[in-house]
């Protein structure tokens, strides 16, 4: 299948042309992908299970995909049962990514490409380069991490939690915390989005999957040349993560950027895309992407790629520290909604998934003080239950 859709709106700086075709994995599903632009090839990994090409309606993805087609042909697919893949598949597993990655490359009939990896997409792409060194050029890993167990910090236990109480507040959720998307209409859009590009049932199916996954003992077989990109202020992927990819990696570069949001095309994007231009070799057009300025937003990591002790620390507002885990309200700061100390670590217990009797054994309190905190908790807050109050902890910053 071939389809053609094009962007000709003059608000957008570049005419452009997508091609939607699809390739046919090993087992048989089929996989949805989309090339834009000419010449050496950047095939773009996202991780799952959120994915959808058509989030390209987005502006401001479809700004990030133009810029990064206008010196090469972009390539952009959508993960196993989701967005116009297909969508009734059992197999999520980390070889099963890697064989779509395959299919997809069969399908385009280039032997040499780099590869862009995102997030979750980490894994398959560090086991696709251990294996077939000799046809990647370049690899750029933005906010990833190589083992799944890595980012399944409390605060992603109580969103997952969500998926089976309530799905559209967990995507809604998802769209704020994980994204980085803000509220209002664009937020909104951004969670119907995501509810179009995959099913409850599979993205049960897929995260459960993703927390597996684990790459790790292959990244000191990865010898090409690495950018590790990494958002300083993503309060679920600590900083860490990055650290210890481009330690690990030998040839690797690691840059940390400012910003909370793992989602490139937000944020600051044009330095983002400046360091990719950089890295893959091409000459930058100061109209399109500005160059990076600061020698402190960068650590580069070279020989045999650990980082020297002196040096695996990052300057944060003024003072010299590891960068670790997102920082949550300290104790004594005014809690929103005027929730008292009490009540805020009956909440965190409670979007932890604890239950009432749970909660009174760890404060040391009777079920029915737990109760009545539980009941003021939902008449502050709003909330309609546990669900609720779960996804408010979250975007508060309370866990």
């Amino acid at each position: 299948m071939d389809t053609k859709s094009s962007s000709n709106n003059p608000d957008h700086p570049y005419n452009t042309e997508r091609r939607i075709l699809y390739a046919k994995a090993p087992d048989g599903v089929g996989i949805a992908y989309w090339t834009l632009g000419a010449g050496r090839p950047l095939v773009y990994m996202t991780g799952g299970p959120w994915n959808h090409i058509e989030l390209w309606q987005m502006p401001d993805c479809r700004r990030w995909y133009e810029q990064l087609a206008q010196r090469r042909m972009l390539v952009r697919y959508d993960v196993r049962g989701t967005g116009m893949s297909e969508r009734n598949v059992v197999d999520h597993s980390l070889q099963a990514q890697v064989s779509d990655l395959q299919a997809v490359l069969s399908r385009l009939g280039q032997h040499r490409f780099d590869l862009f990896a995102a997030a979750g997409a980490g894994p398959a792409a560090i086991s696709y380069v251990a294996s077939h060194p000799e046809r990647v050029g370049r690899l750029v890993l933005w906010c990833a991490w190589a083992r799944g167990s890595d980012i399944r910090v409390p605060r992603i236990e109580a969103w997952l939690s969500l998926i089976e109480k309530d799905w559209d507040l967990m995507t809604d959720t998802c769209a704020q915390i994980v994204i980085g998307w803000s509220g209002g209409e664009i937020g909104r859009h951004a969670a119907d989005n995501l509810r179009e590009s995959v099913t409850r049932e599979t993205a049960k199916a897929a995260l459960d999957a993703i927390g597996g996954y684990d790459g790790t003992a292959l990244l000191p077989q990865i010898q090409i040349p690495t950018l590790v990109l990494h958002r300083r202020d993503i309060s679920w992927i600590p900083a860490d993560i990055a650290k210890e990819l481009a330690s690990r990696i030998p040839n690797a570069r690691l840059h940390l950027l400012e910003g909370e949001s793992p989602a490139p095309y937000l944020g600051d994007s044009r330095l983002a895309l400046a360091l990719i231009e950089e890295f893959l070799g091409e000459s930058g057009d100061s109209s399109a992407v500005t160059e990076p300025k600061e020698a402190d937003d960068m650590l580069a990591v070279a020989g045999d790629g650990q980082i020297e002790p002196t040096t695996a620390q990052f300057q944060v507002e003024g003072k010299i520290g590891p960068v670790g885990d997102f920082e949550r309200l300290k104790p004594g700061a005014p809690y929103p909604d005027g929730l008292t100390a009490r009540e805020v670590e009956v909440l965190r217990r409670l979007a932890g998934g604890n239950t009432n009797n749970e909660i009174a054994r760890e404060l040391f309190l009777s079920v029915r003080t737990v109760e009545r905190h539980i009941g003021n908790i939902y008449g502050k807050i709003k909330a309609r239950g546990r669900a609720h109050a779960t996804a408010y902890a979250l975007t508060r910053n309370l866990l």
